[in-house]
């Protein structure tokens, strides 16, 4: 039993194997070659061969050397395509069918009454190759790759807008031949709904401006470009924007100018050995660093400086210009780098935060122990934190105060200690986001405390001849008193038979009572008072009315 799995999984494993080994051993190789300002491909998968355009009659010499250093079997081109008829791109036809063996030609419909056309298709006929035009979404097989018809000029009106589009896939990767079609015909077809997705892409109209327009681009999605286009210095192609719309994608970018072009597909991987040449750089994939990323606001448009870092290399400011959102409040603020297009293009953003300014926190007194605490307005904020105590460290005795309306500029601190120094200070804060600087501390000492001080009776003299009592008290240094209160009576706990005198006047010390019984003893005290409070009692006092007969009271 155990041999019998062991022989089924061992068999089970070689199969995926084979699976896997036939799924991806597919290989496609493109070569751009270089014929000056023309066009010229060779398409080549597992020793099968299709040419996209020839170039120019007097650079097939250089094609013919090419094709003889790849000893191509039997000389034999599977396919051969004019995407459209203009003489950069077919002019060299002719040599190549004296040498080698072409099984299909394929062509534009569109035709152009000049030498040069008149000349492939003569030679075409000459030599028995079957011509024809290609259908729309038809397919063939190259070696291990699919060959499709992806547009077939049809539409165009001029020589460019029919060019021929092929895509030529191959274990999941594929590339994207569109001849000299411009920017009018692309936009028109992707209207219509025509998918052009793509990992290579050779670049139409050898880099004209009005050719690989950022629509197309954009539904190609290609990795890498490939640009058929001269070398001379008086070269019209490619031009700056077309290099710009590719750097800003992140393309990888090829020119014939620099030699010959191979990129390789190869169990679905794609490789070359080509040398990367756009001229621009997109700053997209770069770093923004500042000195900080957390501000505070200052009441003033914050900018602060940028450091510009692209594949490891800083940039040089000169190269970029810097922008920056409104950021006078709090929140958080945007930067924005923007490429000159001397050599770096595209656009960065970056972001920093702006904590709340420092708030500045006043006080005073409002009555004897309460404090008035004001500060002033800050936009975007969420609301203030106070903190307080009698310790100026904050570090003992800490009360905290959450403000949490920001429109609120004021508070009133209340049920203080009388004569006591109290240490303030705040902060705005933003919810989730952060807390904006501490104010200065601030103090302030509340009023001390009103209660009159104990009074002292000084003194009590009797006279009986008038039977009144002179009652006299202790002027005190300080005392808060505007006024007295005395109470007497013949019990000593002041519970019954209370007599209450009120002084008005805190500068009067003394009092004559009349009308006290005789042999009764009194007790008296008195206290002073104010509108605030009154104050303590002070010691009780007795005096005792001696015996002698009732006159009328003084």
């Amino acid at each position: 039993m155990i041999k019998k799995c062991l022989y089924f999984y061992t068999i089970l494993f070689a199969l995926l194997l084979l699976r896997t080994q036939t799924t991806s051993a597919g290989e496609l190789n493109l070569h751009a070659l270089y014929v000056g300002s023309g066009d010229c491909l060779l398409i080549e998968s597992n020793h099968h061969y299709m040419m996209v355009d020839g170039g120019f009659r007097d650079t097939s010499e250089s094609v013919l050397q090419y094709l003889d250093n790849l000893n191509i079997p039997e000389n034999q081109l599977d396919y051969v395509v004019a995407s459209h008829p203009d003489g950069d791109h077919i002019g060299g036809f002719s040599f190549i069918y004296d040498k080698y063996n072409v099984k299909q030609v394929i062509y534009s419909p569109c035709t152009k009454d000049s030498t040069t056309f008149s000349e492939f298709i003569a030679s075409t006929r000459e030599h028995n190759i079957p011509l024809r035009t290609p259908v729309e979404g038809e397919k063939w097989t190259l070696g291990d790759a699919t060959v499709e018809v992806v547009y077939d000029g049809s539409q165009g009106t001029t020589y460019n807008e029919c060019s021929i589009v092929l895509r030529v896939s191959c274990d999941g990767k594929s590339m994207l031949l569109t001849g000299d079609l411009p920017s009018v015909m692309e936009d028109s077809l992707i209207q219509q709904g025509y998918n052009f997705r793509a990992d290579i892409l050779k670049v139409g109209h050898h880099g004209a401006g009005s050719s690989t327009g950022m629509n197309f681009l954009d539904a190609v999605k290609p990795t890498y470009a490939v640009i058929s286009s001269s070398a001379e210095a008086s070269a019209k192609f490619p031009r700056d924007s077309l290099l710009i719309r590719l750097a800003k994608r992140f393309v990888k970018t090829y020119r014939t100018a620099d030699g010959n072009v191979l990129i390789s597909i190869k169990d679905g991987v794609i490789q070359t050995k080509n040398k990367e040449n756009n001229g621009f750089y997109s700053i997209t994939k770069g770093t923004i660093t500042l000195r900080k990323n957390i501000y505070y606001a200052t009441g003033k448009k914050l900018k602060p400086s940028v450091t510009l870092t692209v594949n490891g290399q800083v940039i040089n400011p000169k190269e970029y210009k810097v922008s920056y959102s409104s950021n006078v409040h709090p929140g958080t603020a945007s930067i924005t780098v923007k490429g000159t297009k001397a050599k770096y293009v595209g656009t960065l953003k970056s972001s920093f935060l702006i904590l709340p300014a420092k708030e500045k926190l006043k006080l005073s007194l409002n009555g004897l122990k309460k404090i008035n605490l004001t500060w002033g307005s800050q936009k975007n904020i969420s609301g203030y934190t106070i903190i307080y105590s009698q310790d100026k460290s904050f570090r003992t005795d800490l009360h905290y105060i959450q403000i949490t309306n920001p429109k609120t500029l004021k508070h009133t601190l209340g049920h203080l200690n009388y004569g006591t120094t109290y240490y303030f200070k705040m902060r705005a804060y933003i919810s989730k986001l952060g807390y904006g600087k501490w104010s200065s501390v601030r103090s302030l000492k509340t009023a001390a405390d009103p209660m009159p001080l104990q009074e002292i009776i000084k003194s009590t003299k009797y006279k009986a001849s008038k039977e009144s009592l002179t009652l006299k008290w202790k002027k005190l240094k300080k005392d808060q008193a505007t006024g007295f209160i005395l109470e007497y009576s013949t019990k000593k706990n002041f519970k019954k038979n209370v007599s209450t005198k009120r002084i008005k006047s805190k500068k009067i010390h003394k009092v004559v009572l009349t009308g006290l019984k005789n042999k009764k003893k009194y007790y008296f005290r008195i206290r002073g008072y104010n509108k605030y409070k009154k104050g303590p009692w002070s010691k009780k006092v007795s005096v005792r009315i001696p015996k002698k007969s009732r006159k009328k009271g003084i």
